[in-house]
């Protein structure tokens, strides 16, 4: 079970969606995907991205007729495949580019009796005890347009409502859009709402709700679960109410979008083709993108204990590839990941298990049960994968043609864990033609990384969605 369900919800939903074809709307970005940019690779021009999306905005905006979008509000404090546990499903209608619907629900509500649902993935099932796939828990891919037909196909099953496109929004981009409109000013918070303070903020409403000044324990589980979400139709209102008044910096919100986009805060799937494939052509559709011919790296995680543990889990990830039998045989890589919980507490059950705390924080101070995945290159072949359980380790096709290479651990607070996976590469990547494509998993914020090819090195911090490099 999860808490928060609806926390991020009704905020920022809507705001989102606008601010993002804003973006295309005025065609005032410095360049879409740019951290996949080498040296020698220049930004989209705004004319190219004029030419390439003006055609396609009246209809995605609803110039010709009603749109309906989901948005998966997804929270990656506790961090799924796509960027983040699906706390909360919101419906938004465009017509005539304007609002004429908003609405968000708990996740949880997407449930009946009445309905067959498909299996969990074995992994799930396993650590989790989920047997049936619902739709918070249907972003098991990383790869977002697989996500997104998935969970059209199971809204569509409970409600029988067509969409047109899926948008995913984390805390990131939260603190991002707020940022844009601030200050809110809101019933409830003692202080004005700020992209630097509202995560916090809704985290303490969340915690203890305006109404009870108490939290789960003196107000008790009852009266705090139906009082934990009411600031948010509050915050909503506000945030809304400012968008549409006009009394907005456009450059601050745009800016905002953009970095949003670039980041893999926001992503997009739209169910019309053409539209999509320009999605995917900008990075913005969340999607796994091996390129033919080049290495490829994504490490996606997966929070497999009920918890909200990835606000505080650090990562380092390393690879290193070489080609120690000559460049007539394949090359060997090897990633290594280091997770540190850095938090000085003693998880005394240290089980997967949904169950609540005090506070929000107390959500975070849990054992991390992850289910790691590593995507290489189609071809590549698991050498030996260390630092997961023995007989959680698999090795099959995945998702955009890529090899997987995963397995399952489990980390004590206060305490580092190292995962490592070594594989070889396909034949024709040599020292000569050799590139590398390395995916960031939306949501789980900026990644240190180190890369070793061939004696030639290179770290840095990786906060876009995506980077390119070549020795």
């Amino acid at each position: 079970m999860n808490m928060n369900g609806q926390f991020g919800g009704r905020v920022i939903g809507g705001l989102i969606l606008l601010s993002s074809l804003l973006v295309a709307m005025l065609l005032v970005t410095r360049g879409a995907w740019a951290a996949s940019r080498t040296p020698i690779e220049q930004p989209i021009s705004p004319a190219a991205l004029g030419m390439r999306l003006g055609p396609l905005l009246p209809d995605l905006i609803g110039m010709n007729g009603p749109v309906t979008y989901l948005i998966l509000v997804q929270n990656n404090d506790e961090l799924r495949a796509t960027g983040g546990f699906i706390s909360a499903v919101g419906t938004l209608t465009l017509e005539n580019a304007r609002i004429a619907e908003l609405d968000f629900v708990d996740s949880y509500a997407f449930f009946s009796r009445d309905l067959a649902y498909p299996p969990a993935p074995p992994p799930m099932q396993r650590y989790m005890d989920i047997p049936l796939l619902l739709l918070r828990d249907a972003n098991w891919s990383p790869d977002l347009p697989t996500t997104a037909r998935l969970v059209q196909a199971l809204h569509h099953r409970e409600t029988g409502l067509a969409i047109d496109g899926i948008i995913t929004i984390d805390l990131r981009a939260v603190e991002l859009i707020i940022s844009a409109l601030e200050p809110l000013q809101i019933e409830g918070a003692e202080e004005t709402i700020t992209g630097a303070t509202v995560v916090e903020q809704i985290k303490e409403l969340y915690s203890v709700p305006a109404s009870l000044d108490a939290d789960i324990e003196t107000a008790g589980l009852g009266a705090w679960w139906r009082a934990r979400k009411e600031f948010i139709p509050v915050l909503a209102q506000g945030a809304r109410s400012r968008l549409e008044s006009g009394d907005v910096d456009l450059f601050k919100l745009i800016t905002a979008a953009q970095t949003a986009l670039s980041e893999r805060a926001i992503q997009l799937w739209l169910a019309q083709p053409a539209a999509q494939a320009e999605m995917a052509e900008l990075g913005w559709d969340g999607g796994l993108h091996p390129e033919p011919g080049d290495d490829f790296l994504a490490l996606v995680d997966t929070n497999m204990g009920y918890n909200k543990v990835d606000a505080v889990i650090e990562r380092q990830l390393d690879y290193a590839v070489s080609w120690p039998d000559g460049v007539v045989r394949p090359a060997q890589a090897t990633v290594t990941v280091t997770y540190t919980h850095p938090l000085s507490v003693t998880d005394e059950l240290c089980e997967p298990t949904p169950r609540y705390g005090v506070s929000y924080e107390d959500m975070t101070m849990r054992c991390y049960f992850d289910y790691v995945r590593i995507y290489a290159p189609a071809g590549s072949k698991l050498v030996e994968m260390t630092g997961v359980e023995p007989d959680s380790v698999k090795t099959q096709r995945g998702e955009g043609k890529a090899q997987l290479f995963a397995g399952y651990f489990t980390l004590q607070p206060g305490a580092e864990h190292v995962v490592t996976v070594r594989y070889t590469l396909p034949p024709e990547l040599t020292p000569r033609n050799y590139a590398l494509v390395v995916q960031r998993q939306s949501g789980s914020g900026p990644l240190p990384l180190s890369i070793t090819v061939d004696g030639e090195n290179w770290s840095g911090v990786l906060v876009e969605g995506r980077l390119r490099w070549a020795p």
